[in-house]
This record gives C-alpha cells, structure tokens and sequence, in this order.
C-alpha cells in the first residue's frame, strides 16, 4: 500500500509545518512589504495609505456613504469617520447628510481630492508596476481568483462591519 503524500504546504497544526512554506504567512509578508512601500511613497506627496484607498475609492464611485467607504475601504467604521474628517479638513472631500436619508453621510470628492488621486495613483502605479514585475496577465488573473477564494472561504472580515 502506497504511503500518503506529505502536504508541501502543511496546516500549522501538521508537526509538518514549517512556516516559510504557510502561503498565508507569504500572504502577509508580501502584504506588509507593499504596505511599507506605499507607505514611504505616499508621505513624499504628504499623503497615507488612507487617503490612498478613500480617493481611489471615490474617484470610482462618488458620492459614497461613511459606511461603504467603510467596508470598502476595509478600515473600521469609527477610524474611517476620523480619516474622512481630516481629508474634508484638507479640502479633499466634502461630508454631507443624504437627502433621502439624514442619518447616512455622503462623501464627495473635491477638485482638490481629484488633482490629490492623480498624484496618488502615479504613486500606485510606480509601486503596482514594481510588484508585479515578473508576472503575467495569467498569473494576475490567476492570483486574484485564488484571493477571492481565500477571503470567501474565511467570511466576513471584522472590518466590514
């Protein structure tokens, strides 16, 4: 009888386990490197990595509510309301209760947050540029099918909510 084959990617509980080959453990690390990248990036042009998802995200779809800036942007609702705050304080978008409801607040983005998205997708586009050297289309497609499956197979995140 044939032995079982070993997992080449074992769970952490298989005695197997060895962190450098947990492609979750990949996943973060290379999370945590582009976040850093945009990071020091971004602060050249006086802008984070909130501002980064909050004006792409508006540029997109404008007016959005607090709470879809919230879930979309994957920041917790009470820290988004504070980052929106201080973006409407720089001029870069305007709050707004919703005419068809008072309680929702629409975001708008200004002139000024749209000249800021032009400067902050250059920005995206350098780093994107950068991380994917080395990968085809087929690998992109291929990639973001596989996270898809991974963020649907976990659920919700805490985020969302």
């Amino acid at each position: 009888m044939a032995k079982p084959k070993k997992p080449l990617h074992p769970a952490p509980d298989d005695p197997a386990f060895i962190l450098d080959r947990y492609p979750l453990y990949a996943l973060n690390r290379a999370s945590a490197v582009y976040v850093e990248e945009m990071s020091k990036a971004l602060k050249t042009i006086g802008m984070d990595q909130p501002h980064w998802r909050v004006l792409t995200l508006l540029e997109d779809t404008n007016p959005s509510t607090v709470s879809d800036i919230s879930r979309r942007t994957i920041i917790k609702l009470s820290t988004i309301t504070r980052i929106l705050l201080r973006m409407e304080a720089e001029g870069l978008v305007r709050r707004s209760p919703s005419a068809g409801d008072s309680r929702v607040t629409e975001v708008y983005i200004t002139d000024a947050g749209r000249q800021a998205v032009d400067q902050v997708k250059k920005v995206g586009g350098r780093i994107y540029r950068k991380a994917i050297k080395g990968l085809s289309d087929d690998d992109l497609t291929r990639l973001m099918r596989i996270l898809k499956v991974i963020e649907g197979n976990l659920g919700r995140s805490p985020y969302l909510d």
